[in-house]
């Protein structure tokens, strides 16, 4: 199903004129976006995959009260159903860029708000299970910041790299020159993108220590009897975390392969079903996953989030901090002053005791000691 491709012969090589010949999708006179006939039950089954699971995590998230954790991935599920769709509509329309575009750069960075979800989980385990609320001697909310940064730096590079690679536009009309500074653009597109993967990669390993080392404090507080007790347990939600990872890890290497020659003319690129099984498949079992078992379900109580103050709070805090910069300052004028009046007089007595060594001492007159200031 989809479009017929024996259709499109006359606009992809000579099948019209050749029947017996199939279509040549990778061929330079082609006027396709695939690379490949594409499927649209595929594109379509996904779309309808990532959607159910889009929903599911907005109900849950409202049901569970867990609506500060489960915004990014609900944000990335709704992005991989956008990219489904567009890519189902361009399976009709497979000369139309502005639908396959868009799809490719949401394709790309979706797994990245999938990716932040398992960092923000981990620090609330942190928070929620272990006695003094740290891990490797980072405090649980400061371990969700950090990490969530650098995936928002890896988002931002691959953004880069995903645009540069998906906006080279050359067609059969297009010259020479044109086509090679289209193939270099894409290949510098592509190289950032791998960078951008790569350093997502490394940071899911560093952070993939951090989950061990939560195992295992986790573990000795529970045999030292010093732990916090809690209805639910950390391991099954522990080993959801890694077998989440673990699909985003092999969704990366995937990238990493196809792209590794520097062009989208790979066997990769050209065979939609490793597109499906190495990319669709992996993201859409990690968002399953998270409805399946759903932190909600394990951090349960106050205790799960991090306190958030309240307007009242942060308003006093505000006026507490203003406060203290402004005594800081006042103090900082005043001992400038001191300063400077006590230069002045250190000044006026040093030229009082010049006069009276040129002069001699007055009849009746006071000393003073060197180092004070009045009479002695």
């Amino acid at each position: 199903m989809g479009f017929d491709c024996s259709s499109y012969g006359s606009k992809i090589t000579d099948a019209s004129t050749n029947p017996s010949n199939p279509p040549d999708f990778t061929s330079p006179d082609s006027e396709t976006i695939f690379l490949y006939c594409p499927s649209l039950p595929a594109a379509t089954f996904f779309t309808v995959v990532f959607g159910l699971s889009a929903l599911i995590h907005i109900f849950q998230a409202f049901y569970h009260h867990k609506w500060r954790l489960s915004w990014v991935i609900i944000v990335g599920a709704a992005w991989e159903t956008t990219s489904f769709g567009l890519r189902a509509a361009a399976t009709q329309n497979p000369f139309s860029k502005g639908l396959l575009i868009p799809s490719s750069i949401l394709v790309y960075l979706s797994p990245l708000l999938i990716n932040a979800y398992a960092y923000m989980v981990l620090g609330r385990m942190v928070w929620y299970y272990l006695q003094d609320k740290r891990v490797a001697g980072i405090q649980a909310k400061w371990l969700t910041v950090i990490f969530v940064w650098l995936d928002i730096v890896a988002f931002l590079v691959q953004l880069v790299g995903a645009s540069m690679a998906s906006f080279q536009d050359t067609d059969s009309n297009s010259t020479e020159q044109e086509k090679i500074d289209a193939a270099k653009g894409e290949k510098l597109g592509l190289n950032i993108y791998m960078g951008g993967i790569g350093f997502q990669l490394f940071w899911i390993l560093i952070f993939s220590v951090f989950a061990w080392r939560f195992r295992v404090k986790a573990v000795n507080e529970r045999n030292q009897g010093n732990g916090i007790h809690r209805d639910s347990s950390w391991k099954r939600l522990l080993i959801i975390l890694y077998f989440t990872l673990l699909m985003i890890t092999i969704r990366i290497i995937f990238r990493l392969v196809e792209f590794s020659a520097g062009s989208l003319d790979t066997k990769l690129t050209m065979t939609e079903w490793y597109f499906y099984v190495l990319e669709a498949t992996p993201m859409a079992t990690a968002c399953l996953t998270w409805n399946i078992f759903h932190p909600g379900r394990f951090l349960v109580g106050p205790d799960s989030e991090f306190p958030r103050l309240t307007r009242k709070e942060k308003k006093a805090i505000k006026a507490e901090k203003k406060r203290a910069k402004e005594e800081k300052k006042y103090a900082k004028k005043e001992d400038k002053q001191r300063h400077k009046e006590w230069k002045k007089e250190d000044k006026r007595m040093r030229r009082r005791g010049t006069n009276e060594l040129e002069m001699g001492p007055l009849q009746g007159s006071q000393t003073y000691r060197a180092d004070d200031i009045g009479p002695a």
